[in-house]
């Protein structure tokens, strides 16, 4: 009695907890939205700088992301975000303007800066882990960075090295020289002399107008649009990628093109030299437009060259358009008139399915009847014969083999 009355008391109060544990089982956990920037708590520094026409501005940061923009004041405003032990200091000397920053201790960490200058100051950024964004000046900018990516808009002279970084170049009107390392370079609008180098990644040249263009890459396509100048001097190279031009409809120009493992392709006709084709291999010649005054160097290892006598687009370009028209809508086709209801079928005969492709049909019926038999026949006939004539056929032909051979000695 006292046993089945402790038994009945377990159960009683274990009861809710077991009806909690059930009830309390959680939902599927619902993504949590992330928002852009950082902590907003971090101490923020905003300070503005007069600044005398011919200043520099110099700004080293070891990580971080630089935002440049310009107005007309002479003035230079400066806010960084950064942690609370770090400190910015703007100083002038030599008319060089240096922002820096110093930490309370050890080294500074990461640092954002937004800087306002003026359309006439020149600007010099460097830094380990910077992404640079510079916009609107009409003056000198130079990038350095080892860890990203700089995107430059507008500028006189601009020059920008990177190493794992992209780099972007739109309405310079002066020299341009971008180098990069694993990533590709793209240059837009831009008027001036143009240098373009990296190592791994694809060069686009875009509506330029140049009178002497170097651009080059080992793993990658370059690409280029623009203005093929009287005496201008442009050469493009490439080991591993394609070279694809549009010459702008230039009038006056010797080309000269150099492949090895590559075709040859354009949209005007070319008669090429005895012996050479558009698809032979190696390729060495050249051609002239006009006075050909302009000279226009084109060489790949392993990719082909491709020219076009006005525009042409790059490879990926290329791609994404014809990724974009196979998911371009298809064209609504006009309701059709309602079709009177077929007369329906007769009942089928059993056997055969007529109404079924005859190829369809044989080939299943002669799978499923060749896989049931197969194994039992074999096994049945051939599995058995072999056996008995294998045997008796090996010692045949091994006294046929050994008939003549001297008698092994006994012992």
């Amino acid at each position: 009695m006292i046993r089945c009355c402790l038994t009945a008391a377990l159960i009683l109060i274990g009861a809710p907890s077991f009806a909690q544990s059930r009830d309390a089982a959680p939902d599927a956990q619902q993504p949590i939205q992330a928002r852009p920037g950082g902590p907003d708590n971090l101490p923020k520094s905003d300070q503005t700088v007069d600044a005398v026409k011919g200043t520099r501005l110099v700004l080293s940061n070891n990580a971080g992301e630089v935002v440049v923009r310009s107005w007309d004041q002479d003035k230079v405003r400066i806010q960084a975000t950064h942690g609370a032990r770090d400190t910015v200091t703007a100083e002038t000397t030599d008319m060089t303007l240096r922002i820096r920053t110093r930490a309370s201790r050890g080294p500074a960490g990461l640092v954002d800066y937004q800087l306002t200058v003026p359309k006439w100051m020149p600007v010099n950024l460097s830094g380990t882990y910077l992404d640079a964004t510079i916009d609107g000046t009409s003056a000198e900018v130079t990038v350095e960075t080892v860890h990203g990516n700089a995107r430059v808009s507008g500028g006189g002279a601009v020059t920008v090295r990177s190493v794992e970084g992209v780099i972007t170049i739109d309405k310079a009107s002066g020299r341009v020289q971008a180098t990069t390392v694993n990533e590709g370079i793209r240059v837009t609008n831009v008027t001036g002399e143009i240098t373009a180098e990296t190592t791994n990644g694809d060069i686009v040249i875009d509506n330029a107008q140049t009178s002497n263009l170097e651009a080059s890459t080992v793993n990658g396509d370059v690409t280029f649009n623009g203005t093929i100048r009287d005496n201008g001097v442009y050469r493009l190279t490439t080991h591993g990628g394609d070279i694809r031009v549009g010459l702008g409809g230039a009038g006056n120009a010797t080309v000269f093109v150099r492949t090895f493992q590559g075709d040859f392709a354009a949209d005007f006709p070319v008669q090429l030299p005895e012996g050479q084709t558009a698809r032979s291999g190696s390729k060495r010649f050249n051609f002239t437009l006009g006075t050909g005054s302009a000279r226009l160097e084109l060489q790949s290892f392993n990719g082909d060259i491709v020219l076009a006598r006005k525009a042409i687009v790059s490879k990926e370009e290329e791609r994404q358009r014809r990724r974009d028209m196979g998911r371009a809508p298809q064209a609504v086709q006009p309701p059709q008139p309602p079709q009177p209801a077929p007369a329906p079928k007769p009942p089928k005969p059993p056997g055969w399915d007529f109404d079924e492709p005859f190829e369809a049909g044989f080939e299943r019926d002669f799978e499923a009847n060749f896989e049931k038999n197969f194994e039992v026949n074999f096994e049945k006939v051939f599995g058995k014969d072999f056996e008995k004539n294998f045997e008796r056929d090996f010692e045949k032909s091994l006294k046929e083999f050994t008939k003549g051979w001297p008698a092994r000695p006994k012992g």
